[in-house]
């Protein structure tokens, strides 16, 4: 009877092991996962003084990613939206791509877009627009 309980106890130690070791490994890959979903291949920063998109002009390959980030003291905002902006023409969108829209951002936020279109897209911050807080990306295959 001894026997049996401490063969017992090894598989379910045994079994417990394996368990947790499968499941660090599941946690360590959906992780990195995570982690490579989250970096942006471009950053554009956001300013206030004068109000800008750094860098204005960005050119990307198809599917990669751009974050804005705000680190201003104000909101900011990114839409290639024309019925949001007040220049509409100032703001345009490749033939089939969808408009990005961020809303406002308040300062230290951030919003990402992946590229899944080629094609030139003209962007502003609707809250600085007049002052020409304006940006280009273009996206090439």
């Amino acid at each position: 009877m001894n026997t049996m309980v401490k063969s017992l106890n090894r598989r379910t130690t045994r079994r417990s092991l394996i368990v947790l070791v499968i499941s660090g490994i599941c946690t360590i890959a959906l992780l990195s996962k995570l982690a490579a979903a989250t970096q942006a291949d471009v950053v554009i920063k956001m300013l206030d003084m004068p109000p800008a998109f750094q860098p204005s002009l960005t050119t990307i390959k198809v599917g990669q990613s751009v974050e804005w980030e705000n680190v201003g003291n104000e909101v900011h905002h990114a839409t290639s939206d024309p019925s949001l902006a007040i220049k509409a023409k100032e703001v345009t969108n490749p033939r089939g791509a969808e408009p990005f829209d961020s809303g406002f951002l308040r300062p230290g936020e951030t919003f990402t877009h992946i590229f899944t279109i080629p094609g030139e897209y003209k962007y502003a911050c609707v809250v600085h627009e007049a002052k020409g807080m304006v940006g280009t990306i273009i996206v090439v295959k």
